[in-house]
C-alpha cells in the first residue's frame, strides 16, 4: 500500500479512546509494555516474531489475546500464534486481508482454515474476540483501505491529467519549433526550400555552351554531371525538409535541422563553386577553373552515384532519417571541408559572377550567398570551440 496523506495513526488513537477494549493497544501502550521487565503480554512474549516484519516505530495498533497476537502498521499486519510453550509467525499479510481472521467454537480461523485451537479459558471470550476483530476491520481498517484507494485513484487521475498537460505543452512547443524552422527555410511558404529554387546553373551553362565547347567539349559533359549532382542534392534537401514536420520530439528536430543546414551549406558551396567554375572558364581564368575542377574531381562530383544512393534511401525512408543521419552528415562535412576555403574569391571575381547572373535574370544574390556560406562556417567554428572548451 503506497504512502498517502491519510493519518491512520490519528484514526486509531480516536478509535481506541472510543472503544474501551482490553484487547487493543495503541503504539504508546505497546512501547510501554515492551519496556516492562515482567509481563505476560503476548505483545512482548512474541516480539521476536512480529518485530522481523514490523519495527516498534512503525506499529500503530496491537491486538493481544491469550493464543493470538496481531501487530498492525500502515500497510500490513503480522499474526503470531501461541501453542503451548511455543509460538510461530503464521501470517504477514496486507491490511485488506485482515477480515480473513475469524473465530469459531474452539478454533481460530484464517480464510476459513484452522490456525490453532482456543483454550478452554479463551472460549468464554469467543464472542468478544470476534466482535473486536470485526469492529477493528469494519470501523477502522476497511474505511482506511477505501480512503487509501480513493486517494491513490485521485493521485493517479491528477498524475494522468498532469502528464496530458505536459504532453500537450510539449507538442505545442514542438509544433512551434517545427513551424519556425519551416518558415526560416521556406520564407515564401510554397513548401520548397528557398535555396534550391531556381535553375541558374543550367541557364548559365546553356548561355556559355558554345564558349565551353571551344575550349574543350568534354567540359560540357562534366558540367552536366555537376548539374545532375545539384538536382539530386536539391531533391535530398527537400526530402529532409519534408521530414521536419514529422519529428517526434525536440531532440530529433534539432538533429534533423543540424543535418539539413549542413546539407544546405554543402549545396551552396557546390553551387557557388560551380557557377564560378563556368565564369572562370569563360573569362579565361584557368587557374581558378582548375583549382575548382581538381577539388570537384577529388570529391567525385562528376560521379553523383553516392548522392543518388542517398536519394534512393531517402525516397524509401518511411518513418525517419535515423539510419541515414551519419551518412548524410559525413558527406556534407567532407564537401564543406574540401571546397569551403574559397581562396580564389576576390572582389573582381564576385563582380564577374554577379554580371553573368544578371544576364540570365538570376535571383541569386552573390554577396548574400557568400555571406550565408561564411555565416555557417563561423557557426561551426564557434560550436566546435564551445565543444572543446566544454
Amino acid at each position: 500500500m503506497e504512502k498517502t496523506n491519510i493519518n491512520f495513526e490519528e484514526r486509531i488513537e480516536k478509535y481506541i479512546i472510543k472503544n474501551d477494549n482490553k484487547y487493543l493497544f495503541s503504539k504508546d501502550e505497546l512501547l510501554k509494555i515492551l519496556k516492562k521487565w515482567m509481563t505476560i503480554s503476548q505483545i512482548k512474549i512474541h516480539k521476536d516474531r512480529w518485530n522481523k516484519y514490523i519495527s516498534e516505530s512503525e506499529v500503530l495498533l496491537a491486538i493481544s489475546l491469550q493464543e493470538l497476537c496481531v501487530i498492525i502498521d500502515k500497510s500490513h499486519f503480522v499474526l503470531v500464534i501461541q501453542e503451548g510453550v511455543t509460538s510461530y509467525t503464521l501470517k504477514h499479510e496486507p491490511l485488506n486481508e485482515f477480515n480473513k481472521i475469524n473465530f469459531s467454537k474452539w478454533h481460530i480461523l484464517y480464510d476459513g482454515n484452522e490456525l490453532t485451537k482456543i483454550s478452554a479459558v479463551g472460549t468464554s471470550n469467543l464472542s468478544k474476540y470476534q466482535e473486536t476483530f470485526q469492529s477493528v476491520y469494519d470501523e477502522l481498517i476497511s474505511p482506511y483501505i477505501n480512503d487509501v484507494k480513493d486517494e491513490l485513484l485521485r493521485k493517479e487521475v491528477e498524475k494522468k491529467e498532469q502528464e496530458e498537460l505536459q504532453e500537450l505543452h510539449r507538442l505545442t512547443e514542438l509544433k512551434e519549433s517545427q513551424s519556425n524552422v519551416l518558415s526560416e527555410l521556406d520564407k515564401d511558404g510554397n513548401g520548397e526550400v528557398d535555396v534550391i529554387e531556381g535553375n541558374d546553373f543550367n541557364l548559365l551553362l546553356k548561355k556559355h555552351q558554345k564558349s565551353i565547347v571551344e575550349v574543350d567539349r568534354n567540359y560540357v559533359q562534366q558540367f552536366v554531371k555537376i548539374s545532375s549532382y545539384l538536382k539530386t542534392k536539391e531533391k535530398n534537401i527537400q526530402s529532409i525538409f519534408n521530414s521536419i514536420k514529422d519529428t517526434p520530439n525536440q531532440e530529433v528536430l534539432n538533429e534533423y535541422v543540424e543535418i539539413l543546414k549542413g546539407d544546405i551549406q554543402s549545396y551552396n558551396l557546390i553551387l557557388f563553386n560551380s557557377l564560378n567554375m563556368i565564369v572562370s572558364l569563360v573569362e579565361d581564368e584557368m587557374i581558378t577553373f582548375y583549382e575548382i575542377h581538381e577539388q570537384f574531381d577529388t570529391l567525385n562530383m562528376f560521379d553523383s552515384k553516392h548522392e543518388k544512393d542517398i536519394s534512393q534511401k531517402l525516397s524509401n525512408i518511411g518513418d525517419g532519417l535515423e539510419n541515414l543521419i551519419y551518412e548524410i552528415r559525413e558527406m556534407s562535412d567532407s564537401i564543406n571541408d574540401s571546397i569551403g576555403e574559397l581562396s580564389y574569391v576576390t572582389e573582381d571575381s564576385n563582380r564577374q559572377l554577379t554580371e553573368q547572373l544578371s544576364e540570365i535574370n538570376s535571383s541569386i544574390g552573390v554577396n548574400n550567398l557568400l555571406t550565408g556560406i561564411q555565416t555557417y562556417q563561423m557557426y561551426k567554428i564557434n560550436k566546435n570551440t564551445k565543444s572543446l572548451n566544454g
